[in-house]
């Protein structure tokens, strides 16, 4: 039997694209023997396991994760977001329900990290004071596109700033496809303009850096103090690390808010198709040139050229592009050999067990 309340779950994120994977999950679950399970979705992750919610009467709120589920890559472990099944006679990790997105990045040692699943849309926050960065936005642009998510930029302390018209004309310069809004993030009245994405049955997850104003904005949307918040540095605008984990929280408008810890360091992890939505402009042009592999430097026949040279393209545009490419071909190279050796190192470990199981038959077989 596979417990899933529509009614309790919806205020968790549930939605159709869940509801639509059902049966298979019933199906599996039948074949498997099990007489008990319940839908749960992954609050957080620590060393010791995963938090879920519903717990509901035979669930705890930590769910241990076995070792199968390190077997594989990073991208195949639960993360926050996930919506799992849990065997409610022994409470482990049954299974994990098929992603809708999933935001990760590589952490500052070179691994994959995943940051959140099934979201729909990102804040990616940041503030009207040193913290700007459109380099860094389009970072953080490139990996929730990527992911399929939903991008809003919000910036914060605009009733803090005499300048807030100057960032206004950088963002509709550089992202003008991209919503984006203004505000106070102490200000109710002015953090309601974020209220079409907190729906039921919808996920929003925070993105930016430390001190911009994420758990304050979670904390103003809730209208209650479920996260610690703190003051910038002044002399750099610089912010402390008061969110230490990623924490999933309830919206009285029906949906769920996933706040994280700042991240001043975002490199990219197979970002190729969030890029080239984000620099749909430079790609169009690269589609144009005369040769296939123009690096659109002194080729005869380039687009990018032209552009560049009519003004049609501006040059710092055109470096982040080239960056971040090249970051991304770079890490996404590094990701495949990483996963090559841990391929090779599981299939000797499975080999090395294997083998120990078959002497030790052979050895009983001998004893008398």
């Amino acid at each position: 039997m596979l417990v899933a309340e529509p009614q309790v779950l919806q205020t968790l994120g549930w939605n159709e694209y869940f509801v639509a994977q059902l049966p298979m999950i019933k199906e599996t679950l039948a074949q498997g023997g099990s007489t008990g399970a319940q839908i749960a979705r992954v609050t957080g992750v620590e060393r010791t396991g995963l938090s879920i919610a519903p717990q509901g009467e035979l669930l705890s709120n930590q769910v241990p994760i076995s070792g199968r589920w390190f077997r594989g890559d990073e991208s195949t472990r639960p993360t926050i977001g996930d919506w799992v099944v849990v065997d409610t006679e022994t409470g482990s990790l049954v299974q994990m329900l098929e992603r809708r997105s999933l935001i990760q990045r590589i952490n500052p040692l070179g691994a994959l990290q995943l940051i959140a699943a099934n979201v729909d849309t990102a804040l990616i926050v940041s503030s009207c004071n040193a913290d700007f960065s459109p380099e860094r936005l389009e970072r953080y642009l490139s990996v929730v596109m990527e992911a399929g998510v939903s991008p809003v930029l919000v910036l914060t302390k605009a009733d803090l700033s005499g300048a807030v018209s100057e960032y206004k004309a950088v963002l509709n310069e550089r992202f003008p496809d991209v919503p984006h809004f203004f505000l106070n993030a102490l200000d109710p009245a002015d953090v309601s303009v974020l209220e079409p994405w907190c729906g039921t049955g919808q996920t929003l997850a925070l993105l930016g850096s430390s001190g911009v104003g994420k758990s304050t904005l979670v904390n103003t949307l809730i209208g209650d103090e479920v996260q610690l918040t703190a003051a910038i540095r002044e002399e750099d605008a610089k912010g402390r690390h008061t969110t230490t984990s990623r924490t999933l929280h309830r919206l009285p408008q029906g949906g769920v808010i996933l706040d994280s810890p700042g991240m001043r360091e975002l490199q990219l992890a197979e970002a190729e198709e969030g890029l080239d939505q984000l620099f749909a402009d430079v790609e169009g042009l690269a589609a144009a040139c005369r040769f296939n592999d123009c690096r659109h430097g002194s080729e005869p026949g380039c687009a990018v050229v032209a552009a560049l040279n009519s003004g049609e393209l501006d040059a710092s545009r055109l470096q982040s592009y080239q960056a971040l490419k090249e970051e991304e071909a770079r890490n996404r190279e590094s990701l495949a050999q990483r996963r090559s050796r841990d391929r090779a190192f599981g299939k000797k470990v499975r080999s090395a067990v294997k083998d120990k199981k078959n002497q030790s038959g052979i050895d009983d077989d001998l004893e008398p």
